[in-house]
């Protein structure tokens, strides 16, 4: 595994098509723990979601990326060829939670800055629809709510202005894909993991793109028959990001000294 130090001045890429094929033979050796997993995810966030006002926020900000650093975990184990002997791994993200929250915070305030700062140039508009929605006699006045729908999404700004905001957010997802990775397998907190993935993503910024793209049109298809399809995917998407990163930081090579050399080591020196 190379070191933060040699990370920095690093300027290695990944392969997209590596990355897919790695990512999802990481996977399938596990396929039923990452399904489990996945349908588990699921009821909790439901469970949680369903708390008023809190729920979507610990949803956002807490379970979800520290499940998601779980997911990580394992992946990387797995790729170690230590495997996911514990199913219990897959909570392993929330002994991460200060760094994960903090950098998930941090992201999501930006990215709804942004959305926020296009929107208000469209604000009476929105209003409109909103009332227009909101109204007691809503269902008598579908034709003029599908018209207000209709000037705004042919507005040529606001079409310009919605691409715009979707290629802000596609570059930063790809900027910090691996914030949670370096807080994780390298033990970082919240800022510098966010640093140190914006440097390294920066060399292989059109490579995470590519592979965004990729994953998100397998994504979309997938949840096409009742989103059951997403129940493999997802975990492909884990394993495919987990192979990008490691291709760069060579995460998954064995450590030069374990615990089994050291106590190798002691065994030789007590004889």
């Amino acid at each position: 595994m190379k070191t933060l130090a040699e990370l920095e001045t690093d300027k290695s890429t990944f392969s997209i098509g590596l990355a897919l094929s790695d990512g999802w033979n990481l996977v399938s050796k596990n396929l039923g723990y990452y399904i489990l997993g996945g349908i588990i995810t699921m009821v909790i966030a439901f469970g949680v979601g369903i708390i008023p006002f809190v729920g979507g926020i610990v949803n956002n900000l807490i379970l979800s990326p520290c499940l998601m650093g779980g997911a990580v975990y394992v992946t990387w184990r797995i790729s170690k060829g230590k495997g996911w002997t514990d199913f219990g791994d897959m909570f392993k993200g929330f002994n991460f939670l200060q760094p994960i929250a903090i950098s998930t915070l941090i992201q999501s305030v930006i990215t709804t800055a942004l959305a926020i700062l296009v929107f208000f140039n469209f604000l009476q508009e929105l209003i409109d629809i909103f009332k227009l929605s909101q109204s007691a006699d809503m269902l008598t006045r579908q034709e003029e709510l599908r018209d207000a729908f209709l000037k705004l999404f042919l507005d040529s700004r606001f079409v310009v202005s919605m691409l715009i905001l979707m290629a802000a957010l596609l570059f930063i997802s790809a900027m910090w894909a691996f914030k949670i990775h370096f807080i994780i397998i390298y033990k970082m907190q919240a800022w510098p993991a966010m640093e140190m993935s914006r440097r390294i993503a920066r060399h292989n910024l059109w490579n995470l793109i590519g592979l965004f793209i990729v994953m998100g049109c397998i994504l979309m298809i997938s949840a096409i028959p009742c989103g059951i399809g997403l129940l493999f995917t997802v975990p492909w998407l884990i394993g495919a990001t987990y192979s990008a990163f490691a291709q760069i930081t060579q995460c998954d090579r064995p450590d030069e000294i374990n615990e089994e050399m050291f106590d190798f080591m002691a065994d030789n020196k007590a004889d």
